[in-house]
């Protein structure tokens, strides 16, 4: 079942309270778009202590850290279980986000970049065992 888009919404908006008004909103869409199909949805610390939306499902998982700076946000998503994540680049320049570059991504790319730091209950309990999942694709 899809994360309620109220709550989505929220989140948008609490992970893009430090950003200039245009690209927050820009990326609250981009938020809300991308992971509007998601399961559950959180905002994490990775290891470089920025902040990241990330995604959950029983299929996969998707990752986005972007501060609202520079030209584009870059996405990844991937299946549990899979090597590989597919990157979007999308372009903050513009209000409809139009994707710029589509890329193939080795998880341990992407591991190298990640470090996911996630309190316990900054999730609902059900989304435990897909975390796990990330943490071990991550890991």
């Amino acid at each position: 079942m899809s994360i309620d888009p109220d709550a989505l919404a929220s989140l948008a908006s609490q992970y893009t309270q430090h950003m200039t008004s245009i690209r927050a909103r820009r990326v609250q869409r981009l938020v809300k778009r991308e992971f509007g199909g998601a399961d559950h949805v959180l905002i994490v610390q990775v290891g470089s202590g920025a902040s990241a939306v990330l995604g959950l499902s029983a299929n996969g998982a998707a990752i986005c850290t972007t501060d609202g700076t520079g030209k584009h946000a870059a996405v990844f998503k991937w299946l549990h279980e899979a090597d590989t994540a597919i990157e979007t680049r999308f372009d903050l320049l513009k209000d409809s986000l139009p994707p710029l570059s589509t890329a193939f991504v080795p998880l341990a790319d992407l591991r190298a970049q990640v470090c996911l730091q996630t309190p316990p209950e900054s999730f609902a309990q059900e989304a435990s065992p897909w975390l796990a999942k990330v943490r071990d694709s991550l890991a």
